[in-house]
């Protein structure tokens, strides 16, 4: 079977169009962003799951990444670093699918926020707002004794939207 080499011009085009991707997919993520915490507002309890293993995963791409950059003596090393911050930067900036926020007009689960005037149906119970996304029950973090107040909130937002199963 014969090999398959690159070109050095060949191997820069690729890792240049690679940081072109990452830098749209970065900028698209930051207006995602930015929307959601207009959604949610001033954050009152926020809680990430898997920091650790989060913080795991990040540092071991640091590793992979660093290695490629010493140990890869044949590629473009501005290009391959620029690639390797790109992709750390849209990784580490990424919502969880298990973070929630709970804020002064909305809440977040995951990538997807809501206002509280748009939620589909809602429930305070146990430590969480729990609340429809797309037909299907997410929660949010709430402490208990942040019911009181959260309820004042929804009730005069979205009052015809509370739970049968609330009570």
């Amino acid at each position: 079977m014969p090999t398959l080499s690159l070109s050095p011009e060949a191997v820069e085009r690729v890792l240049v169009a690679t940081a072109l991707l990452l830098s749209v997919a970065l900028a698209v993520l930051g207006v995602w962003l930015v929307r959601n915490a207009r959604t949610v507002g001033r954050v009152e309890v926020r809680v990430r799951r898997r920091f650790g293993i989060r913080l795991a995963l990040l540092g071991a791409y640091v590793v992979c990444a660093v290695t490629l950059l010493v140990v890869a003596d044949t590629l473009p090393k501005l290009e391959l670093a620029l690639v390797a911050g790109l992709g750390f930067a849209l990784l580490a900036l990424s919502p969880g699918f298990q973070d929630s926020k709970f804020g002064a007009t909305g809440v977040q689960r995951g990538w997807h926020a809501r206002r509280f005037a748009e939620l589909e149906e809602w429930r305070l119970a146990g430590d969480h707002l729990r609340w429809k996304l797309f037909g299907v029950w997410v929660a949010s973090d709430l402490p208990a004794e942040r019911h009181a107040a959260a309820r004042e909130k929804l009730v005069a937002l979205a009052a015809d939207r509370e739970s049968r199963f609330n009570q």
